[in-house]
């Protein structure tokens, strides 16, 4: 069963907050639905960095009312024949170019319903072509969940979505870096129960609960906020020390 849409649009971008793109954006929200209640995720994703976008998206699962409509656009082919999506999975919608974005919310059985968005049906028109988010994802987003349409209504079901890798399937790997330089992994909480520590760069570093367990500068692995194994430096940015990112090889070391 589809989920009540609850008025609540989330917004994940690579628009950055230089320029007016995403207020205007928000702007695009309030004209088509001038109740609807935005939570800006991120602004921040790389430009055109998909994956890191899709990574983002992913950790948003479980954390909103049932119903939330979630607009994700980092969109490097804006203007092709790319196609619009909105999915129904994890008792919420998502919205986001057919490029990979919605690689978590397609994995496995998540998924409920997958849908192209028929913006010709819908009545809209894109002024640019290089502005989606405004013209054409912002409004389908304030309409879906101001119940303007139900989700069934916004295109045909569609069973060829573009699958990119999914963040956390494959080897053990990093698969984010923040703005701390923290090094995200794609190992879960209860894989790294059982072990003696992680070994990455070349270095062993044991389990720890909190970065205060170790000196100011000292490395450490733990277990984050997303329930996957980071590695961090107190004080510090693992990254920049390691010299590692996005795709560095990590092993768990047995017990």
């Amino acid at each position: 069963m589809l989920p009540r849409p609850n008025g609540v649009v989330t917004l994940l971008t690579d628009y950055g907050l230089r320029d007016p793109y995403v207020g205007i954006l928000k702007g695009a929200l309030l004209r088509s639905s001038p109740k609807v209640q935005w939570v800006d995720i991120s602004h921040d994703v790389p430009a055109h960095d998909v994956a890191t976008g899709s990574f983002l998206l992913h950790t948003l699962v479980g954390r909103f009312p049932s119903g939330t409509v979630h607009l994700a656009v980092v969109d490097p082919g804006v203007g092709t024949a790319r196609r619009l999506l909105a999915v129904a999975a994890h008792d919420c919608y998502w919205l986001a170019p057919d490029n990979g974005l919605l690689a978590p919310m397609l994995a496995g059985d998540a998924a409920i319903d997958v849908r192209a968005i028929d913006v010709e049906h819908l009545g809209l028109h894109a002024e640019s072509r290089t502005f989606h988010g405004r013209d054409l994802l912002g409004p389908v987003a304030a309409w879906l969940a101001a119940g303007r349409y139900g989700f069934s209504a916004l295109g045909p079901r569609v069973h060829d979505p573009v699958r990119s890798e999914d963040p956390f399937a494959g080897v053990p790997r990093v698969v984010h870096v923040d703005r701390f330089g923290n090094l995200v992994t794609n190992v879960q909480a209860a894989a790294f129960a059982g072990a003696r520590g992680l070994r990455i760069a070349g270095r062993d570093l044991p389990p720890h609960a909190t970065y205060g367990e170790v000196a100011p500068g000292e490395l450490l692995a733990y277990v984050g906020s997303f329930g996957l194994v980071e590695v961090a430096r107190n004080g510090g940015s693992a990254a920049a020390l390691l010299e590692v990112g996005r795709g560095a090889s990590v092993e768990l070391l047995p017990a």
